[in-house]
Parts: structure tokens; C-alpha cells; sequence
């Protein structure tokens, strides 16, 4: 086939025109963030091939604590020492505050086989290492075992680097303050301090997975400590008062983000995400002894029966004195 002179010359400008549109495009995708940015995906896979078969290899090698022995270390933790990190104290900017929190990043929960089907599937929320030996805390709901949604299952965590690790141990655990320790092997991110030096009007940072959402990061304040319902006599500077504290955080959250670490500017933990709950316009308030919603559970109202619009969420999160109070005790009250 004879092709003219004209027309070569039409297919050399065409290619030099495509050729320079994909150079811009590159140029553009590079600009559009800065250097080792990474990018997520619009939601975590919660069948990723690569924590399934990591996952799956754990449990047949007989490396993973199954569902009943959680269930009895949550009821009698080793109460190994635990050595934490001293505070920061040197202020960051929030873009320092996302890059070291997503080095720090650990999801923790269940690989299970469902009680609807044969097959195996991943739920897990958020963790936080507080000790360079792998000791990573999170909420007690999210590792206490439910029969109702697996016939079996395996405690398990993955890291920073995408690697999923086995949980060898409950070290604490404490129903009431929703708040467990365990110990992860091979942990490759890095432990945080806990501080529990903080104020109202402090900022504060979040980066979780809420609904699914991969490496959501957000900012806020605190916005208040206070007393659960009908808890307004303890001592906050034990473990027992500290049980029924709580603080109000106003990062973003949703359920998926339960156990995450509520950073300050400096790096530290200030709190871990617990529970979400909405108030409306006609309900003030929870009555004493209410119980509160689980983390898990999508936001709702404190009264069932309300037909009024919600006019506030509240963010509950577990405060770092009662983690570190947790983590410091050798015995269990």
C-alpha cells in the first residue's frame, strides 16, 4: 500500500500531537499533588486478594487465635508490662500530622467464615500501636467475638504496609471502658505516645476508614470531657473513674473508623473513636443509665420514637488517660 507524502506528514503531526497531550496529561497527573502523595481508592476492598491470602496462609499454619480463645483472654488478659512512649512536645504542622499518622495506621479485626455462606470473608476497624513491641490498642467491641455473624473466626491486624499479622495475645481489656490491648507479631507501624494533658479547644486529627472510605483524614477540636450517663462521681485519675470517661471530638467519623487514634499536633494520641450518636431537636439528652449506641451501628437518634430532625451528631472517643491508665495496670479490677 502506497501512502503520499501529505499523508505521512498528517500521521507525524497526528503523533506528535497525542505524543504531546499524554506528556501533559503525565505532567498534569504528576503536579496534581506533591511527592509521595499517595492516592486511594474510592473504598477498601474488604475481600483484598492480598490480605485474603495473606489471611488464609496465617490461619492454616495454625498462627492465628481463634474466636473462642479471644473470648477468654478478653475475660483474663496476660498483663504483660507494657513500656509506653513518652509524649511529643514539639508542635507539627497537619500535613506532618496525616503523613506520620498514616505510618502509623493499624486495622484490626476478624478473619471469619459467615454463617449465611461457605465462605471466608474480612471485617476489620481501627488500631493503634502504642509500643514498639507490637502492642496495639483499640476498642473492646471490635475485637469481642459475636457468633451471630461467624461460625468461625481468627483475630488478625494489618499494618502501615499492608501486611496482615497475627494477634498473639490480649495483654488488657476493659468491656466497660471500650478499650483492649493485644499484641500483634511483625507489626511494621510505628507506636505512638499517649497524652493526656489536653483541653477543650485543643485540635485534633483523624485518619480512619469510615464506611470504608481509605486514609479519610480530618480536623477538629476537642470539644468537651464528660461523664457517661449516670457516671458522675469517679475519679479520673484511676482506672475505675476513668472507665466512665468519655470526650467529644469534632473530626469525621463513621462506622468503620471504631478504634482509630484521635492524633493532637504533636503526634500524640489524645483518644481513640468509640461510639457515633445524633441528638434531635426535641431530645436533650440521654436518660441515666441509657445505653449508647455501638460504633458499628449507623448514627442515630438517642429516642427511637423522635420524629424530629437531628440537629447535632456527637463523636464519643475513649480518652488516652484511660488507655494509659489500662496500659500501666497490673492487675484486673
Amino acid at each position: 500500500m502506497l501512502v503520499s507524502r501529505t499523508t505521512v506528514t498528517s500521521l507525524s503531526y497526528i503523533s506528535s500531537f497525542i505524543l504531546g497531550a499524554v506528556i501533559v496529561l503525565s505532567s498534569s497527573t504528576l503536579w496534581a499533588q506533591a511527592d509521595g502523595v499517595p492516592i486511594e481508592p474510592w473504598q477498601l476492598s474488604p475481600m483484598d486478594p492480598q490480605w485474603v491470602e495473606q489471611a488464609e496462609k496465617l490461619r492454616i499454619e495454625g498462627k492465628l487465635l481463634n474466636d473462642k480463645l479471644v473470648s477468654a483472654a478478653l475475660s483474663q488478659p496476660t498483663l504483660d508490662v507494657i513500656e509506653l512512649l513518652p509524649r511529643r512536645t514539639e508542635s507539627q504542622d497537619p500535613k506532618w500530622v496525616a503523613a506520620h499518622a498514616r505510618k502509623a495506621v493499624v486495622r484490626i479485626g476478624w478473619y471469619f467464615l459467615c454463617p449465611n455462606c461457605d465462605k471466608w470473608h474480612l471485617n476489620f476497624a481501627g488500631g493503634y500501636a502504642i509500643t514498639s513491641d507490637g502492642a496495639v490498642a483499640t476498642c473492646f467491641h471490635c475485637i469481642q467475638p459475636n457468633s451471630q455473624t461467624m461460625r468461625e473466626g481468627y483475630l488478625i491486624a494489618i499494618d502501615s504496609e499492608q501486611n496482615v499479622c497475627p494477634v498473639t495475645a490480649v495483654l488488657r481489656a476493659d468491656k466497660g471502658m471500650d478499650a483492649a490491648i493485644v499484641r500483634v507479631e511483625g507489626l511494621q507501624s510505628e507506636p505512638l505516645p499517649l497524652n493526656d494533658q489536653t483541653s477543650p479547644g485543643d485540635p485534633a486529627f483523624l485518619l480512619s476508614d469510615p464506611l470504608g472510605i481509605s486514609g479519610y483524614f480530618s480536623s477538629g477540636m476537642i470539644n468537651r470531657f464528660f461523664w457517661l450517663p449516670g457516671k458522675n462521681s469517679g475519679d479520673p485519675q484511676t482506672l475505675r473513674g476513668a472507665r466512665d470517661l468519655r470526650v467529644n471530638v469534632s473530626t469525621d467519623w463513621a462506622p468503620g473508623s471504631s478504634g482509630s487514634p484521635v492524633l493532637d499536633q504533636f503526634g500524640n494520641v489524645i483518644g481513640h473513636v468509640a461510639v457515633i450518636h445524633s441528638l434531635s431537636g426535641n431530645n436533650r439528652g440521654p436518660n441515666p443509665g441509657q445505653s449508647s449506641p455501638q460504633e458499628g451501628e449507623p448514627p442515630r437518634s438517642r429516642n427511637p420514637r423522635s420524629t424530629s430532625p437531628t440537629v447535632i451528631i456527637l463523636h464519643d472517643a475513649v480518652p488516652a488517660r484511660g488507655v494509659k491508665l489500662l496500659a500501666e495496670s497490673t492487675v484486673i479490677e
